[in-house]
Order: C-alpha cells, then structure tokens, then sequence
C-alpha cells in the first residue's frame, strides 16, 4: 500500500470511530472503488481527506454528484498534526450550507447548553436555550 493511500486509511478509520462514537454504531468504511464516498454512515454520504493541503473546490462538486439529494459532510483532517498549524487545524467538517443552517437551529433548539446566550457555557444541569432567536417557533 502506498504511503498516501496509507495515510487516507488512517484518516477514514479516525473518522469512523469518530462517528460510531457519537452514535453511528452502524457506520462503516465502503469499498475502495466508491468515489466521494468513503464511509456509509446512514442517509449521510461522508468522504474522508487527510493532506496538508485542501482543495474544497475540487472535491465539493464530486461529493454533491455522488450524494445526489442526500446530505453530505466532507471531514478533512490537516496532514501533519506535528506542526503547530496542524495542530490548530486539527480535523474539520465541511456541510452544505443549508443543511449546516438546518443543523445549527435543531442544536440551538434541543441539544447543547454550550450555545446558551446567558454566559452559562458547558452547563449540563440546565437545559439549552435559543441563541439570539434561533431555533424558535414562529408564532405564526
């Protein structure tokens, strides 16, 4: 195997036991031969990127195609966690923007306390409210 293709290996698995830790026991790495996408992980279609450099751009249009009207994240991961820009950039994910928008109200409406607007940051004993509005029904 050769070292890039090692190395994207390695990032797939770090991402799978990412997601099956957060609750997608299912999740699991797809054959070598399926384009953009990289890990089966329910209606999500996940494609996995481990390099020092990201080219969104490139790899974005690939993803829709593939995910068709499906929801698609694309998780990429710096290629050299040793330096102190690898560090910081660490692993990200990139989402549709208006799935990332439909994320953000359900979190804001029911998960995180960490996105209350009252300063009350990783307070578990209380349960999350609205951010600035988000997440609220309108009254209409």
């Amino acid at each position: 195997m050769s070292k890039a293709k090692q190395k994207g290996t390695t990032g797939e698995n770090e991402i799978l036991t990412l997601l099956q830790d957060a609750g997608f026991p299912d999740a699991h790495r797809t054959e070598a031969s399926r384009e953009s996408h990289d890990i089966w992980c329910g209606p999500f279609t996940v494609e996995v990127k481990f390099r020092k450099a990201w080219a969104l751009f490139d790899w974005i249009p690939k993803l829709r195609k593939v995910a068709g009207d499906e929801p698609w994240v694309l998780f990429a991961i710096h290629g050299d966690r040793r330096t102190e820009k690898g560090r910081h950039v660490g692993r990200v994910a990139v989402l549709d923007a208006d799935f990332a928008a439909e994320l953000m109200q359900v979190w804001c409406a029911t998960v995180s306390s960490r996105g209350r607007s009252d300063g009350n940051t990783n307070d578990t004993q209380h349960p999350a409210s609205a951010v600035d509005g988000l997440g609220q029904q309108n009254p209409d």
